[in-house]
């Protein structure tokens, strides 16, 4: 070879050595900013977003798709932290396709654990489920114990949101075993925690006092301060619940100079919150007023949500006692707006995520349909797959608008501590639907069954909700509420003219409560109610008028009132006709209604949230292989 040849052959190998050298630094700072930004992401969660932001900008221009997915995978984390759900959901999308081109199993199943983390704040606890299960399918796969407690803990906190609290135990125990397994103290102080969490849901204080007192120490012992903080905040609701409220203002005073040394601003928020409650339910108004605006100042800094509409309504409800009333609508008005954005906000999620998992769907499906030679074929496979894409949104954005009118079960518990509702729709939308409102003393609840189910069901139900809620505002006999309920349905219906409408009505359970007298009244339009008094083991069947709301009913149909005198103890029970219609059992036949009084009569000895479970899982367990036939609603109340 020539000099000059050599010459030239050793400027190359300079270059492709620096080349190389310059990719691999930026590889490598590439890691360390991702590896700063997941250590301080709940410490410092700006300063981690900007360090993200800046691994992405590099790892795009050198396409490094690892350190991307890794980026944005932790800033996503961030988002949530902020409370930007939404764009936490886009962002882990797009690490999630990056993972998946890449064949990195692990980076998917870290994307849906943090799926679930966004489900979980916008308590749509099915979805969460569903994520965390993926992610423990691979981390069982690889045996990694340490990550499969995690999973089962977040598992344990979704079935306790749900009232299962049989299963919420397994998995906690699941959690807590494989923790102590890897000698994980930290994760057996959590397993611990979420095991005192689903005493606490059972109201069985002194066994979730004992299991959370049990936590604390250990995470003190281990010097883990954040653990510490959620082990806190969970002591603080059991004293709330039992209203202990003077040791309660003390641990919520700690939560809050703890959070502040972990400069963890989301915490703070929460334990002034607290605070803030705490003293209104002392009834000392200007210290509570001082630490919820401070709680909303935080709130508002973070863009965190489920702080905001706890501390307006606080706030209102100390304005009103003041006879301020204008700070006080305020308030209320800002609740309300505060709400209705986080109803709005998880239907947002939900149809985002629907779109995504079309558009995966979608180019899975165009996959496989290129391989066909019918191109007529693939045109019609397109046609309909878009449809039923089409329609399976539409119907879903149904169920948020339907969902978003249901009151939460956490409303309705805060007047009626012991109840459960079983709501299980025959399709995605419901023709049955429930209903509680508060009148000053007064409390409605009411079991309403609208002609036919899924789509036409669902616009009967949500035509009954809006008159319902009318009816209630004017009157407080419950006679006289469905009278008016027949009245306004038919007009809205235009049932006086001839039309296909003409049956077209609802049966319905209401009653009115006056839980300081513990009085109840109770009208119904072709369903019943149940009672079964304390240490019974008689079924009580207060039956209804037999005549339904709107259809071929009378313009000027009269209901009747029965009036109960009711004690501490006693159980009743609203429904529609779904559960005892189902077919199923050895013989394949209706569950009917005799059968179905017989199981209640069975299950007095549970508390109502095991009273729900046991009543779905003998439904599924009656049902078999045969289709729901009817939606299925049973409310129980135990005063």
């Amino acid at each position: 070879m020539c000099p000059r040849e050599n010459y030239f052959k050793n400027i190359l190998l300079f270059i492709t050595a620096l080349a190389t050298d310059t990719l691999l630094q930026s590889t490598a700072k590439i890691d360390s900013l991702n590896s700063k930004a997941f250590d301080i992401r709940n410490t410092d969660t700006q300063k981690s977003i900007l360090l993200c932001r800046q691994a992405i900008e590099l790892a795009t221009k050198i396409n490094y798709s690892l350190g991307n997915a890794v980026a944005l995978k932790n800033i996503a984390f961030c988002y949530i932290q902020i409370s930007e759900y939404q764009l936490a959901l886009e962002t882990l999308f797009t690490a999630l396709e990056l993972f998946t081109e890449l064949g990195n199993e692990k980076g998917v199943a870290e994307v849906h654990y943090n799926f679930c983390l966004i489900y979980s704040r916008i308590s749509d606890f099915a979805t969460g489920i569903e994520s965390v299960s993926k992610a423990l399918e691979f981390f069982k796969k690889v045996n990694d114990k340490l990550e499969m407690a995690r999973c089962y803990f977040q598992l344990s906190a979704f079935h306790l949101s749900l009232s299962d609290t049989e299963s919420a135990t397994e998995f906690a125990t699941k959690s807590l075993k494989l923790n102590r397994a890897v000698k994980n103290l930290a994760g057996e102080a959590t397993a611990i925690m979420a095991m005192g969490q689903v005493h606490l849901n059972l109201k069985e204080y002194k066994k979730s006092k004992k299991l959370l007192l049990s936590s604390l120490t250990i995470r003190k012992k281990i010097r883990d301060w954040r653990g510490y903080a959620a082990s806190l905040n969970s002591y603080l609701t059991l004293c709330i619940e039992t209203e202990k409220y003077q040791e309660a203002e003390l641990i919520a005073i700690k939560g809050i100079k703890l959070s502040q040394k972990l400069h963890d601003k989301m915490a703070v928020s929460r334990f002034t919150v607290a605070l803030g409650r705490i003293y209104l339910f002392l009834n000392k108004l200007e210290e509570s007023e001082k630490y919820l605006n401070e709680a909303l100042a935080i709130a508002k800094i973070i863009n965190l949500r489920i702080a905001l509409a706890p501390s307006h309504l606080a706030l209102a409800e100390i304005n009103e006692s003041r006879k301020n009333y204008e700070k006080a609508l305020g308030h209320y008005k800002r609740y309300h707006e505060v709400s209705t954005e986080m109803i709005n906000l998880e239907g947002a999620i939900k149809v985002k995520r629907i779109e995504f998992l079309n558009k995966i769907n979608t180019a899975q499906n165009d996959a496989k349909i290129n391989k066909l030679i019918n191109v007529e074929l693939k045109k019609a496979y397109e046609i309909i797959e878009t449809k039923n894409q089409d329609i399976t949104a539409s119907i879903n954005y149904a169920k948020r608008i339907q969902e978003a009118q249901l009151p939460k079960q956490k409303e309705i518990e805060q007047w009626l501590k012991e109840s459960f509702i079983l709501f299980k729709p025959k399709d995605i939308v419901s023709g049955d639907f429930y209903f509680f409102h508060r009148v000053n003393k007064l409390i409605f609840l009411a079991a309403v069954d609208c002609t036919g189910h899924g789509v036409p069901g669902s616009l009967m139900s949500m035509i009954g909700n809006e008159k319902l809620v009318e009816a209630t505002q004017k009157n407080k006999k419950t006679a006289d509420i469905l009278a008016q309920l027949n009245k306004k349905i038919k007009i809205s219906l235009h049932q006086t003219e001839l039309t296909e409408s003409m049956r077209d009505g609802m049966d319905i359970a209401l009653c009115s409560i006056n839980l300081e007298k513990k009085l109840l009244n109770f009208s119904g339009a072709n369903r019943p109610l149940w009672l079964i008094r304390k240490n019974s083991n008689v079924l009580e069947e207060i039956k209804g008028t037999k005549s339904a709301i709107a259809g071929l009913t009378s313009d000027q149909q009269k209901y009747e009132t029965c009036k109960l005198k009711l004690k501490t103890g006693d159980t009743f029970y609203l429904f529609t006709d779904g559960y005892a219609d189902q077919f199923g059992g050895e013989k394949d036949k209706k569950l009917m209604t005799k059968k179905f009084k017989e199981i209640l009569l069975s299950i007095q000895s549970l508390s109502l949230p095991e009273q729900k479970i046991y009543l779905a899982k003998f439904h599924e367990k009656w049902k078999g292989d045969f289709e729901q036939v009817d939606d299925i609603l049973v409310m129980g109340v135990r005063l």
